[in-house]
């Protein structure tokens, strides 16, 4: 296995590093999801 896979994959800081990406992907999101909700809400208010 090529060494920097074995780093990711087997080492815990891989996975840290793994879960640390997907939570931070998961954040902006979520954030752009709610943040489009409220615009839509606020148009139709209008």
């Amino acid at each position: 296995m090529h060494p920097v896979w074995h780093a990711i994959l087997l080492e815990p800081v891989g996975w840290l590093a793994i879960g640390g990406s997907v939570v931070m992907v998961g954040i902006i999101l979520a954030v752009g999801c709610y943040v489009r909700c409220k615009v839509r809400e606020e148009e139709r208010s209008r």
